[in-house]
């Protein structure tokens, strides 16, 4: 039983749903003074112990999450408030964090199976890229596995993944643990921690474990269901150890890696600390060199951290991946036709038929802007257009990469224009392109050296081969450089998912999962103006009731959902915006 219901105010925070219950805390959604959705941890002080209290007094996790605060770093959970709160005799610590919506990698790899090697290392290196800035702060995340990475998928073609949980971070120990270590999963520890020692190598072999989860679809070296030894410590840690002792399977009928990888692997799971790799950047230094080693030169400037990790770890940078569109392109755009009509017709027509746009002279596009409000699924339509293309393509975020007068970001982005140019014909997806590109607010026609250093980088670039297709939520925070004509030559209004796809939306997210029959336009209608990001969250939110009452999900269900809750965003009045 939880110990707090539905309504309930914790602080200045109003419980809305349960998610789980741990050894010493439970976990919430809860909604903000704000009216915006965040996860909320609550900690009963009478279970944990005083020596694993940080100086005594406060919960290590909260502590540490406070030290971990970071606008930067997207790949890690970001902390936003904590605080105490008693009820009756007993008193609770909490800590409020962002709300990220999505699957975790768990639920992720037992929905669709194991990923493709592409996608496993895109993920690990952004898990990477989490772990080199914990440990940048003298910190070890020490519980590294797929339930506490999620898959944030609904607003971005690519996968976003981000470290959620930090139960039991620390500092490095070599003794007794500052955390309950009864909960972690034991396939994926290193051989160490039964011996109470946890290292940046410890983080390592995890990843090195999570990502062996990815590509195969269960742990490495798992040989029986440990559930049977009833939570039997040392039973655990002595079927684990006989279980290492045998060859790690690195192929099956299913799994062909390449040699590389099953090198890589090894050695990220090497039994011995000093054999695996040094760093988190040591790592992702060796994922990209050999799966993506026309990018590999971006991390030619990062220096390794030392073997325990305590000097600042280089910033890995945003995860820059490159593919081939070979998807079902605009197929997986529901809706929109208009706006599908206008890309074929005015811009892909010509690329993919060069012969035809030489003969009528038609303009070459050296970049489109796609705008619209949050969650309208620019990012879908963006990464969709990529593969319609059939060019190759990489995708990156603004709000990752960081705006142009941030330190080594226009050395990122030269790096990625000469590699485009390289395997040109490419297209260079920009998400949220204000981030990288943001109007100075100076006197009209003033250029930043910044500014103009984008520009020179997109200024007629079709004559390289290369396409900028970008977003933006705030075309108007774009810098005017980069609105001229001969770099972003095309803006095309993005609204919010219509009927027909708002319906797709709920049948795709209640596909398998036990429901009644449902009436899905009736849902549709009642859901006019939200984005995909609000039916998602309608959908688990139904979701979490219907498992509470043990029931299918029902079209009542839903509806008592979708009666109090208003869209992120609303559209009535279209965003004002003309290109000149």
């Amino acid at each position: 039983m939880e110990m707090f219901k539905k309504g309930e105010k914790i602080g200045k925070y109003v419980v809305n749903s349960f998610i789980k219950k741990g050894i010493v805390a439970e976990s919430y959604t809860v909604l903000g003074p704000d009216d915006m959705m965040y996860f909320m941890k609550v900690f009963d002080l009478g279970r944990i112990p005083h020596e694993q209290l940080f100086e005594g007094k406060e919960v290590y996790e909260i502590q540490l999450c406070k030290e971990l605060n970071s606008a930067e770093d997207v790949n890690v959970i970001r902390y936003v408030d904590n605080g105490e709160i008693r009820k009756g005799n007993n008193v609770y610590h909490y800590l409020v964090t962002e709300y990220y919506r999505g699957i975790s990698l768990f639920e992720a790899v037992r929905q669709d199976g194991p990923f493709d090697l592409e996608d496993a290392v895109q993920i690990t290196l952004c898990v990477l890229s989490g772990l080199s800035f914990i440990h940048s702060r003298a910190l070890i995340h020490n519980d590294i596995r797929p339930s506490n990475i999620m898959l944030q998928e609904l607003d971005d073609g690519m996968l976003m993944p981000t470290i959620i949980d930090l139960g039991h971070i620390s500092y490095m120990v070599k003794g007794r643990p500052t955390f309950v270590d009864e909960d972690l999963m034991p396939y994926f520890r290193a051989p160490e921690t039964f011996r109470a020692v946890y290292t940046v190598q410890s983080d390592i072999f995890s990843t090195g474990a999570l990502l062996y989860f990815l590509l195969f679809g269960k742990s490495p070296w798992e040989s029986i269901d440990l559930r049977e030894l009833d939570g039997d410590k040392q039973k655990i840690a002595e079927a684990v150890k006989k279980a290492r002792k045998q060859d790690l399977v690195l192929e099956t009928e299913q799994v062909k890696l390449p040699d590389y990888m099953k090198a890589i692997l090894q050695k990220a799971l090497a039994k011995k600390r000093s054999d695996r790799f040094v760093s988190a950047a040591d790592f992702a230094q060796a994922l990209i060199e050999q799966v993506m080693p026309e990018l590999a030169k971006l991390m030619e400037d990062n220096e390794k951290a030392d073997e325990e990790g305590m000097q600042e770890s280089p910033n890995l940078g945003p995860t820059i991946t490159v593919k081939k569109g070979s998807g079902s392109g605009f197929d997986n755009v529901t809706g929109r036709d208009e706006l599908k009509e206008q890309l074929r017709k005015e811009v892909l027509f010509a690329l993919q038929n060069p012969e035809k746009a030489e003969i009528y002279k038609l303009p070459a596009i050296n970049g489109i802007l796609l705008y619209g409000p949050p969650g309208c699924g620019k990012s879908l339509v963006l990464q969709s257009f990529a593969e319609e293309l059939g060019f190759h393509y990489s995708l990156i975020k603004g709000a990752e990469m960081g705006h142009i007068y941030q330190e080594g970001v226009l050395d990122n982005l030269q790096r990625l224009f000469d590699a485009a140019e390289i395997k040109a014909p490419f297209v260079i997806c920009i998400d949220e392109l204000e981030f990288i590109a943001p109007n100075a607010g100076e006197k009209e026609n003033a250029i930043t050296p910044q500014a103009s250093a984008l520009f020179g980088m997109m200024n007629e670039c079709s004559k390289k081969g290369i396409l900028v297709v970008a977003t933006s939520n705030r075309p108007d925070l774009i810098s005017p450089v980069i609105m001229r004509v001969g770099c972003i030559d095309r803006v095309f209004f993005v609204s919010q998912p219509d009927f027909e796809a708002r319906k797709d939306i709920f049948m795709a997210h209640l596909k398998d999962r036990p429901c009644e029959e449902l009436d899905f336009d009736e849902l549709a209608r009642m859901s006019d103006d939200f984005n995909a990001g609000d039916i998602t969250e309608t959908v688990n939110e139904a979701a979490m009731t219907a498992a509470y009452n043990n029931v299918p999900i029902s079209q009542k269900i839903l509806i008592d959902v979708l009666k109090y809750k208003n869209p992120t965003y609303s559209t009535k009045t279209r965003i004002g915006f003309n290109k000149n």
